[in-house]
C-alpha cells in the first residue's frame, strides 16, 4: 500500500512540530515549509486540516504559529494515517458496491488476505507513536532544529573570495619558491663560463 503524498506531507507537519514539542515555541507555515522544500499553499491546507482533527493548535498574529495539541508519545501514527488517507481500499472489490464487478468474487480468497495485510499494516502504525517515528537528533540537524527546539540559521560556506589571506599564502610562497628555484640553473652555469673567460 501506498501513502498518498498528502498523508506524507501530513505526517512531516507533525514530526517538525514534534522536534518543536520540548520547546514550548510555535511553528510558522513559511518555516515548515522552508525546512521540507514544499509549497506554502499545500501546508496551509494540512495546518488547517490537523487543527480541525485536534492533532494540532495554532494562534494567528505576529506571534501565531502551530503547535502539538498533546504530547507526541500520544499521538499514534495509525491515528494520522487514518485521519489524513481519504481511501483504504487496496482493490476495488474492496469499495462498497463494488463487489458483484469481480466474475470471481464469490470464489476468491484474495479479499480476506488483502484485508488481514491491511489490519497487519495498520496494527504496526498503531503502535508507533510520532515520538517513535522521529531520530531527533539526526532530525533535528537535517531540519535545522537544536537540541532545545528552536530553529536554526544555517550559515553560508564562504566563497572563494572569502577565504582569508593567510589560508592563500602557503600556494604563493611554492609559487615563488618554484620560480627562483627555476631560474637558479641558468643563471649559474653563465657566471661559471664567464669567470672562465668563455664568454665575451
Amino acid at each position: 500500500m501506498r501513502l498518498t503524498v498528502h498523508t506524507d506531507y501530513t505526517l512531516r507537519v507533525l514530526i517538525y512540530l514534534t522536534l518543536k514539542y520540548r520547546s514550548g515555541e510555535k511553528s510558522t507555515i513559511p518555516e515548515i515549509a522552508g525546512a521540507y522544500g514544499i509549497s506554502r499553499n499545500h501546508l496551509m491546507k494540512i495546518i488547517h486540516e490537523l487543527a480541525q482533527g485536534g492533532f494540532i493548535e495554532t494562534a494567528q498574529g505576529r506571534s501565531g504559529g502551530a503547535w502539538l495539541a498533546r504530547a507526541p508519545t500520544s499521538i499514534s501514527v495509525g491515528d494520522v494515517v487514518r485521519f489524513s488517507e481519504p481511501d483504504f481500499a487496496i482493490v476495488e472489490c474492496h469499495v462498497a458496491g463494488q463487489e458483484s464487478d469481480c466474475a470471481v468474487w464469490e470464489a476468491c480468497n484474495l479479499k480476506r488476505g488483502f484485508r488481514r495485510a491491511l489490519d497487519a499494516f495498520m496494527s504496526e502504525l498503531d503502535r508507533m507513536t510520532l515520538d517513535d517515528a522521529v531520530a531527533r537528533s539526526r532530525a533535528a540537524l537535517q531540519l535545522g532544529v537544536d537540541r532545545r527546539g528552536r530553529r536554526v540559521i544555517p550559515i553560508a560556506a564562504p566563497s572563494a573570495t572569502e577565504v582569508p589571506a593567510a589560508s592563500r599564502r602557503p600556494s604563493r610562497v611554492r609559487a615563488s619558491t618554484a620560480a627562483t628555484s627555476d631560474a637558479k640553473p641558468s643563471a649559474a652555469p653563465r657566471a661559471v663560463r664567464m669567470k672562465a673567460g668563455l664568454t665575451r
